[in-house]
């Protein structure tokens, strides 16, 4: 048997890496699944999204999927309601992770400060506003992020103001949403390889400067482990908390 055997699961950005493997890890665990990722920039986003549904089929789990970008709140909000009549229920909602490109204060233009703000907290938002009406009581909430959210990060200013915004956000609806025993988190890597822009690293975010020894990667299942826990009733005490996958970068 598994922990999340019964429970129906939502994962935005799940037709990246990231999010893949928290969706392989939540279907198993015996969730069903409930996909949404877009990306307007990448053709092959919706592409990618249909792989995860292939890796999520073959591992013999229920899944549909839908192309919405979680910017658009109307449109994510009517996915949400579809698949929740089709499923019959929401248990768990996982935000994937939203990485940006690294850029220094200076040459941050205001269109990328406000893109970061959009995909990274006003996306968070949008999610929120569109399941907790669903969500059962019990239930939880865990948006995955960075160690940004926990800290500063040279030339990720933008990412991190973002992710700080969603730390103060989850940290709120935890108070709110405890009267119905829902569970609100948010997780942070130091980095996914798979999360990277492909052949660099993402500014500071796996190598810190001040470390005198370089934390090691965060792979894909240290996360989804973490995540497919604070989604199962074995966490049902756990709320409110910004938890570190760092391999103890944050603390020190």
């Amino acid at each position: 048997m598994g922990r999340l055997d019964g429970k129906v699961a939502l994962v935005t950005g799940a037709g990246r890496v990231p999010g893949r493997a928290l969706a392989a890890q939540l279907v198993r665990d015996g969730a069903a699944l409930i996909l949404v990722d877009h990306d307007d920039d990448a053709p092959s986003g919706a592409v990618d999204l249909i792989s995860t549904r292939a890796v999520v089929q073959a591992l013999g789990g229920r899944v549909v999927v839908h192309d919405v970008d979680v910017v658009d709140k109307p449109l994510l909000t009517a996915a949400v309601s579809t698949s929740v009549r089709r499923f019959g229920g929401l248990d768990a909602v996982v935000v994937g992770p939203v990485v940006t490109a690294p850029c220094s204060v200076e040459a941050t233009t205001d269109e990328a400060w406000c893109d970061a703000l959009d995909r990274v907290l006003t996306g968070a938002w949008n999610v929120c506003r569109a399941t907790l009406p669903h969500l059962v009581d019990g239930g939880s909430l865990t948006v995955v992020g960075t160690a940004a959210g926990l800290r500063g990060y040279a030339h990720l200013a933008h990412q991190a103001a973002a992710e700080h915004g969603v730390v103060g956000l989850v940290r709120s609806l935890a108070h709110e949403l405890a009267p119905r025993s829902i569970r609100v988190n948010t997780v942070h890597p130091v980095a996914d390889a798979g999360a990277t822009p492909a052949g660099g690293l993402v500014g500071n975010l796996v190598f810190d400067p001040e470390a005198k020894v370089p934390p090691r990667f965060a792979e894909a299942g240290d996360v989804s482990e973490t995540v497919a826990y604070l989604a199962s009733d074995d966490a049902r005490l756990l709320t409110g908390l910004t938890v570190p996958v760092t391999a103890g970068l944050v603390p020190r």
